[in-house]
């Protein structure tokens, strides 16, 4: 069995580039006070993802995706079928980029995640 290999680091400096003014810059935090005081050493960091415009990083990825695609791709519009985190990503990067979205929903959807998603996009 094969392991995949990951993006490079130019691959991931790239798609920071392209998603630079489309989402959120977040802070790193410690976890916990640390009594290591080396650069090398800072322990347990969190990334504050939650501050992020639709409170997960998702968005990240899905306009980086959208961003990745041809322009006649992008017009002709994204569509996703997800009642959450990924959802509510794909009907940002749409608004954010200008691409036309359409989020397909389950019926199990609650009422909040719904009404956040169809503030970006129209839902299905």
């Amino acid at each position: 069995m094969s392991i995949g290999v990951g993006p490079g680091i130019d691959e991931v400096r790239a798609a920071a580039e392209r998603i630079r003014g489309y989402v959120r810059r977040t802070p790193l935090l410690p976890a916990a006070p640390s009594r290591e005081h080396s650069h090398h050493a800072r322990g347990l960091l969190l990334k504050l993802e939650a501050l992020q415009v639709t409170g997960s990083f998702k968005p990240r990825g899905a306009i980086n995706a959208v961003l990745s695609l041809p322009s006649e791709k992008v017009r002709r519009g994204i569509v996703t079928a997800s009642g959450g985190n990924h959802g509510l990503a794909v009907a940002y990067a749409g608004y954010a980029t200008s691409a036309p979205a359409t989020i397909f929903l389950p019926r199990s959807v609650s009422r909040d995640k719904r009404a956040s998603i169809e503030g970006w996009a129209p839902v299905r």
